[in-house]
């Protein structure tokens, strides 16, 4: 048997052309899947995990934004005036980056009286102050304390405190002394030394709170004259003679007499007025009370007047050109003991 060599110049036309077929199917795979590859790794490598902490929430997100400012852009989170982003916004992102929003919150300053409202990413009433260029004196008093945390809504009051020393002089009173005389008729009274009072000065320690009094503190006091004290003589003697005839009083009231005579109407004891009848003030001398009246003589409390008020009395005459002799005078009306 004779074998042969067959050459693939020597092969059919339709043979060639189905190898072809198959090398070209193969190369355009391989370039397929390695432009898969490429995608995906451009994919992998455009995408960054960034963890995003605003306040108190915390997220991570998965993002093809080139910066910080973009993504925030992108997922639609507003930044305030007064609130802070680490790190910067233009900040390029990479996988892993942490984005942190620090939010100012509303405070209420209140100084001296005046209120104000401010943004502030303080941590502490302290920071804040100095945040403000508010710088309190020492003596100054700051609520609540500056180590205090800054909270949303917080009020802030700062008092200002001064004090100063404030002299001032303080009249001093007199006392009253009280003598018995026995040269004169009970119930009456003769003043011998007019009171006159002392005078001190004092010195205070005054705390003020924003312009305010709030404290007074005596720290020192001098007696520049001291107060002199009123002497009055009380009368002790309870018998007096009128007409030669000796009178027992139980108290002598120094009084204003007018007179009256007849009205029509009874007295307020019920009985029609008559000689003797006084009209008095029933808190002075009672109704009721035995008197001796100079100038006019024994008489008795029978009635009252809307006139006759305090150390007054009103003496009953029959006619009335009696009663306008009288007229007005002071009397001494002797309340007779019993």
């Amino acid at each position: 048997m004779t074998w042969s060599t067959i050459r693939s110049q020597d092969l059919p036309e339709t043979g060639k052309r189905r190898g072809s077929n198959r090398t070209l199917l193969v190369s355009l795979g391989m370039v397929t899947l390695l432009c898969c590859l490429l995608a995906w790794g451009g994919y992998s490598w455009a995408q960054k995990d960034v963890v995003l902490r605003d306040g108190s929430q915390q997220q991570t997100l998965y993002t093809f934004q080139r910066t910080v400012g973009d993504l925030l852009t992108a997922e639609g989170i507003e930044i305030g005036p007064r609130d802070a982003v680490e790190p910067a916004l233009d900040t390029v992102l990479k996988d892993g980056l942490e984005v942190i929003i620090a939010r100012a919150v509303p405070v209420t300053i209140l100084i001296e009286g005046d209120e104000r409202q401010e943004l502030t990413r303080a941590a502490t009433v302290g920071e804040l102050l100095n945040e403000l260029n508010i710088v309190p004196d020492p003596s100054d008093l700051v609520r609540p304390d500056p180590a205090s945390p800054v909270e949303k809504g917080l009020l802030v009051a700062l008092v200002r405190v001064s004090e100063e020393t404030v002299v001032q002089d303080v009249e001093l009173p007199y006392g009253v002394s009280r003598r018995p005389a026995y040269n004169l008729e009970n119930g009456k009274t003769s003043v011998i030394t007019k009171g006159a009072p002392g005078l001190e000065k004092q010195s205070y320690k005054v705390v003020y709170h924003d312009g305010k009094e709030v404290e007074r503190e005596l720290i020192s006091s001098t007696t520049v004259r001291k107060p002199k004290d009123k002497v009055i003589l009380v009368g002790m003697v309870q018998t007096v003679s009128r007409g030669g005839e000796d009178l027992h009083f139980s108290r002598v009231v120094e009084a204003r007499a007018t007179a009256y005579t007849y009205t029509g109407n009874n007295t307020a004891t019920g009985v029609p007025p008559g000689p003797g009848s006084v009209a008095v003030d029933p808190t002075v001398i009672p109704l009721g009370s035995k008197l001796y009246i100079d100038g006019y003589g024994y008489g008795k409390a029978m009635d009252i007047g809307r006139s006759i008020k305090g150390n007054r009395v009103d003496v009953f005459f029959p006619t009335r050109a009696e009663a306008l002799r009288w007229g007005s005078r002071n009397v001494n009306v002797f309340v007779i003991s019993e």
